[in-house]
């Protein structure tokens, strides 16, 4: 029989709380099928079906999705704990890493889920190119800004350069857009109800869709 997406479990949250208090060997292979059941394969169904429904929005782009790993790469880390205490799917596509790359990501945190759009660490050269473009036509993040401020939902990553970067007489408005450090957009962590149905799938596809200007505008940069 074939499984569908049907909204994620109520004990989700409370897993991932677990994990985080007992992120340890033992812990987590006694506790692996509830894993599986409660965060892995729920997890690879919305992703399946959100990436179908990206795949359908006419972005420009054939995506496919890229779910997190259960183990933490801890070779330069501080933190030894070994297991991610979240799971997240970012949506690739074209040649190369997301890492390097504008992507559209969904994430299941303790604290609650997340969504937006945006690179993991935008790189300085992509950032000059981000800049050059931006000062070759101020209408263009203009209409990108008013639309940024007509909503709550999405936020700008908060990082902001304290050397200046904006040309002169750049609007005032638009000064922000040349300071930024990174290119990303992000909703707050929320806990609803709609986690656990399949509405979660709609919510994030209309973010997705309100995105849809910012990822042309940047992936093309």
């Amino acid at each position: 029989m074939t499984k569908y997406f049907d909204g994620f479990p109520r004990e989700y949250i409370d897993f991932l709380w677990e994990l985080r208090m007992n992120n340890n060997t033992e812990w987590f292979n006694e506790n692996r099928e509830r894993y599986d059941l409660l965060v892995k394969e729920p997890m690879k169904l919305f992703a399946d079906e959100m990436c179908e429904r990206l795949n359908n929005a006419k972005m420009g782009e054939t995506f496919r999705p890229s779910i997190s790993r259960t183990n933490r790469d801890v070779r330069f880390s501080k933190d030894k704990s070994p297991y991610k205490d979240r799971k997240w799917v970012v949506f690739n596509y074209g040649d190369g890493r997301w890492q390097e790359k504008s992507c559209f990501y969904f994430e299941i945190s303790p604290e609650g889920w997340t969504s937006g759009m945006g690179f993991y660490e935008a790189g300085s050269e992509y950032m000059a190119r981000y800049r050059k473009k931006l000062a070759a036509d101020y209408a263009a993040v203009e209409r990108l800004d008013k639309k940024l401020a007509a909503q709550d939902f999405f936020k700008p990553d908060g990082n902001f350069y304290k050397k200046n970067f904006t040309p002169e007489g750049t609007p005032e408005n638009l000064r922000k857009w040349f300071q930024m450090k990174n290119i990303a957009f992000t909703s707050d962590y929320r806990i609803e109800e709609e986690l656990f149905d399949r509405s979660i799938l709609d919510t994030v596809e209309k973010g997705f869709e309100f995105l849809k200007p910012f990822f042309k505008y940047f992936k093309n940069i």
